[in-house]
């Protein structure tokens, strides 16, 4: 009736059938409501483990292509990536992508990612109670 771009509710007004805004919905019968909308739960931080790319990610898509006797050619076309950017990260001069990443190791069966936990460390407390930079710090290890 208003004419607002969010009609969400579907109403009868003397015989007509209208989709209206939440004010027009008023005038008359209401034959459908928009879904409401699921409220988001805020999620309790967990230490989660991150995933992260080998250092060694060169060697490893070298060593798997050599294992499996096929040239850079044929690994390219299985990953629909260009020969050249593939040989930039066989010799790592090029980070992959996480796509690109997840591809290779499928068409190699290796394993590209490796997980890094997140290690707290007590914080030593100085005689004067300042804060200092290694008391808020967080140490990932690999």
């Amino acid at each position: 009736m208003c004419g607002a771009p969010e009609a969400g509710f579907f109403i009868l007004v003397e015989g007509a059938k209208l989709h209206v805004c939440v004010s027009c919905a008023k005038h008359g019968k209401v034959l459908s409501a928009p879904a409401p909308v699921p409220k988001r739960r805020l999620s309790v931080e967990k230490e989660e483990s991150e995933v992260d790319l080998t250092a060694d990610f060169g060697r490893r898509i070298r060593e798997a292509r050599g294992k499996m006797k096929i040239e850079r050619k044929v690994l390219a076309e299985l990953v629909n990536e260009k020969e050249s950017f593939l040989e930039r990260i066989e010799a790592e001069k090029t980070i992959p992508t996480e796509a690109l990443a997840l591809k290779l190791e499928r068409a190699l069966g290796i394993k590209l990612f490796e997980e890094i936990k997140h290690e707290h460390l007590p914080a030593k407390k100085e005689k004067r109670g300042e804060l200092t930079l290694g008391d808020v710090v967080v140490v990932k290890r690999k």
